[in-house]
């Protein structure tokens, strides 16, 4: 935001006579799951997330001055969908919308993705899935979360330069905990760390099955210097730092954990921002609350200071990487051509302070060292678009 309001003296001289309206909508579902309470399965209930349009309201409001200052009425109009309804009608009847916020789930986003056909840019705010991104290749998706293998990238790069290099993979029984540990091994072996063993983690209290679901017994055998939690669900991993029969760091879904947004980010103007918001909303910033708001930074950012013209002009300066975000996180974050993601530093947070940034300090990279986090041009199953 910066970087945009320091260009407003020089963009006022140009500005037109008379505004045009430039109009964000915010797609979601109504009884969207991912906004229902949960109960674990040890029985702990968890209330409902909170919906992310106050992220993006906020950023409508931050960036008013450099609308007065372009000739823009920038607008967000929300939507929300019935639980069936067609999700790329709506997109398709966008009206006069130049891009597209989606609060959505993936399959939604590759809905409305392939329904944008190019022309519109659609914003992925909350899943971080690497399958998404692979499924989503050559279409106007755009990724504000890191990617699950970016948030290991940033995990792996941290306990290699600790040095703790052997690590103990603990994994939970459902899908998604497979696919995030799988991540981790991957990102291990990149970045040189190396997993002594990797022990399935089975819910229960089945004395026959104790090797699986005693942390004590899963680990005893085993020389480690840290323990990677794969456990999406958060079933057993809140006991994993205190149950271990070493006592070693944790890390993964609980202990160190990777992600995009922390309300405690305490450097890079985020203290501002989650001040402003928290002022705002009354509650504290969620990561999906800062990836809309940085999606409507990055509309305005292409057309205020890329001349971007119209949706697809918007699409264009966003996948050419011409569009530099301030994202309050020490670096210029933009959307990668290949995958669409936006290449970004993650924060690496325990429950109750930020700890580190990565990409950290020592991983090299030819073009950017952001670049060492996430999926690169070879994982991906299309040529980048120019």
């Amino acid at each position: 935001m910066n970087r945009l309001l320091a260009a407003i003296c020089f963009l006022a001289w140009s500005a037109p006579a008379m505004s045009r309206d430039l109009t964000i909508l915010m797609l979601s579902r109504a009884e969207d799951p991912f906004y229902a309470a949960s109960v674990a399965d040890d029985g702990v209930a968890r209330p409902a997330p909170p919906r992310p349009r106050a992220g993006a309201a906020l950023a409508v409001r931050d960036v008013r001055a450099i609308g007065r200052a372009t000739g823009l009425e920038i607008r967000l109009e929300s939507r929300e969908l019935a639980a069936d309804a067609d999700v790329a009608q709506a997109v398709r009847d966008a009206g006069p919308a130049v891009a597209v916020i989606g609060d959505l789930a993936g399959s939604d986003l590759l809905a409305a993705a392939k329904a944008a056909a190019g022309m519109l840019a659609v914003f992925n705010i909350r899943d971080d899935t690497d399958a998404l991104r692979r499924a989503a290749c050559g279409t106007s998706l755009f990724h504000v979360p890191a990617s699950t293998t970016g948030q290991t990238d940033a995990l792996a790069q941290f306990v290699v330069r600790h040095n703790w290099k052997n690590v103990l993979l603990l994994t939970g029984p459902l899908e998604a905990d497979r696919v995030l540990a799988s991540a981790f091994v991957v990102s291990a072996k990149k970045f040189g760390a190396r997993i002594v063993a990797d022990k399935p983690f089975v819910m229960g209290n089945d004395p026959r099955r104790r090797e699986q679901n005693s942390v004590a017994l899963m680990s005893y055998a085993e020389e480690f210097d840290v323990a990677f939690v794969a456990d999406t669900a958060h079933d057993f991993g809140r006991a994993v730092p205190y149950a271990l029969a070493r006592p070693r760091p944790v890390i993964g879904t609980v202990g160190l954990m990777a992600g995009d947004w922390d309300p405690l980010a305490d450097r890079f103007g985020a203290p501002q921002v989650n001040n402003r918001f928290a002022k705002f909303a009354g509650r504290p910033m969620t990561p999906a609350d800062w990836a809309a708001w940085v999606a409507v930074h990055a509309v305005v950012e292409a057309v205020a200071r890329k001349s971007a013209a119209d949706a697809a002009g918007i699409v264009q300066r966003l996948q050419d990487g011409s569009v530099q975000l301030d994202v309050s996180k020490g670096m210029a974050a933009s959307f990668r051509s290949w995958d669409h993601q936006l290449r970004q530093p993650v924060i690496l947070r325990t429950a109750d302070a930020v700890i580190d940034y990565a990409p950290i300090e020592g991983f090299l990279h030819q073009v950017t060292t952001l670049d060492t986090l996430g999926l690169g041009a070879v994982d991906m199953p299309c040529k980048p678009a120019r």
